[in-house]
């Protein structure tokens, strides 16, 4: 003991408080430093990991639970057509009557894509009726004429010629520029018989294409009867 206070100086106590700072300042230094994975889920205090945290691309796909993005999630406008997969959006993902008529391109529905029975006829087919009609009403050309093939002009239009055939009550009817596609004729009444009339559009031997045959009864017997044709374009 007396040997020990012989050594024992001022210096020698700095000197040994001095190394045990150090040591004890280490060993703080050292409790500040994290082992790998000690922390975990349990450790993360609510809200501690917030965006700017997070760095970029660090959150791949394969991070992502099934499910976990739902559309309350999606900000409006994040997802564009470059993102979908082709073919991603079948028709069991499209909500009822979300694809209205702004939406579709122009041009896109060809007639393929229609069904037929489901729409109404249009307004250029609903002017053709019309037209139709209107064309029965006023026909392109029609004649009166008399037993032996003469046109009365003041009850005729188009300009309609009669040529009688090689036999009785045969006439051969054409007009000029167009090949008639519709036709009719009725005998005209005389006051007694049973006068009759009948036609053939397309030519006959008689009355080659593109002429009218009119052929003339009267009971059985073919002889020639006045008439009345109409010709249709």
């Amino acid at each position: 003991m007396k040997r020990l206070r012989l050594h024992l100086s001022y210096a020698n106590v700095v000197s040994t408080l001095a190394l045990f700072l150090v040591l004890g300042g280490a060993t703080a230094l050292a409790t500040n430093e994290i082992p790998k994975r000690s922390v975990g889920a349990r450790q993360l205090r609510p809200g501690a990991i917030t965006a700017d945290k997070i760095r970029k691309h660090a959150v791949s796909a394969p991070k992502i639970e099934a499910g976990a993005v739902k559309s309350g999630k999606i900000a409006d406008f994040a997802v564009k057509e470059a993102k979908l997969a082709n073919g991603s959006v079948s028709n069991a993902k499209l909500q009822s009557e979300s694809v209205s008529t702004e939406k579709i391109q122009g041009d896109a529905v060809t007639g393929a894509q229609l069904d037929e029975q489901s729409i109404g006829q249009v307004p250029s087919a609903a002017s053709a009726n019309l037209a139709a009609f209107a064309e029965s009403a006023n026909p392109s050309a029609f004649a009166k004429v008399d037993q032996e093939g003469n046109v009365e002009p003041a009850n005729s239009k188009g300009g309609v010629s009669v040529s009688q055939g090689k036999e009785a009550g045969i006439y051969c009817i054409a007009v000029p520029g167009f090949a008639p596609r519709g036709a009719q004729v009725t005998p005209q009444y005389n006051g007694s018989g049973g006068a009759s009339a009948f036609l053939t559009i397309g030519g006959t031997a008689s009355c080659p294409a593109p002429q009218v045959e009119v052929q003339t009864f009267n009971n059985a017997s073919r002889v020639k009867e006045p008439f009345y044709v109409v010709l249709y374009r």
